[in-house]
């Protein structure tokens, strides 16, 4: 782990960030980046999962900024977002990847993240992920958008349609009854059809399937 010691013992309100890549040009890049910023303060960079665990432990930041594809550690970014979201839920998760591949962002919103940028994309586009994410909200690079794995939604009466959106909001299954006044059998059926319609292997990955085909907007958003 590297961590910033003197930018931490500085008094920022920008928005904590530790910055993971097992590129080193990257993360040297990053830095620079987010250093010229006073909306962000960079408190520690790491080069591999153990690293950024140990990392958002120590330094707690608001926003973790991790690659997809972590050479040498022993999990991908994928997995390392769903142990950050477990364990510290505090802190939000943006991806930066130069992967494109098809459904990719998908997987790293059902993993927990709230936003997915492209390394091809503009500096200012993952600046405006980061702040989004700090409050809570999403962003998706639009070549994401472009290759999402797209869905007949067609097939969703409107009842499982409402289940999924109100699941979206966080609601749980007994909420859902009270807002749709069915219940919580019925509810779970909905959701259970919504999963088999959309091959979504959870409910979290129906949600992340719907949010990248712009079925709804993100909780906040």
């Amino acid at each position: 782990m590297h961590p910033v010691e003197a930018a931490d013992r500085v008094p920022s309100l920008g928005v904590r960030l530790v910055v993971v890549d097992d590129h080193h040009m990257i993360v040297f890049g990053l830095r620079s980046l987010f250093q010229a910023r006073p909306e962000v303060h960079i408190v520690a960079w790491a080069h591999d999962a153990e690293e950024a665990l140990a990392a958002c432990r120590a330094h707690r930041p608001a926003v973790a900024v991790l690659d997809v594809g972590l050479d040498g550690s022993a999990v991908d970014g994928i997995e390392l977002c769903r142990r950050l979201r477990a364990e510290l839920p505090e802190i939000e998760v943006v991806f930066y990847t130069g992967m494109v591949e098809l459904g990719l962002a998908e997987k790293a919103l059902a993993a927990g993240a709230k936003g997915v940028v492209s390394k091809a994309d503009r500096s200012s586009d993952l600046l405006k992920a980061v702040l989004l994410a700090s409050h809570g909200k999403t962003y998706t690079s639009p070549v994401f958008v472009a290759r999402a794995d797209r869905r007949d939604f067609e097939e969703l009466p409107p009842k499982q349609l409402a289940a999924l959106r109100l699941l979206a909001q966080g609601l749980d299954r007994k909420e859902i009854a009270e807002q749709m006044s069915i219940g919580e059998e019925t509810v779970k059926t909905h959701l259970t059809e919504v999963r088999r319609k959309l091959n979504a292997r959870t409910s979290a990955h129906a949600v992340a399937i719907g949010l990248i085909n712009s079925l709804f907007d993100y909780p906040g958003a």
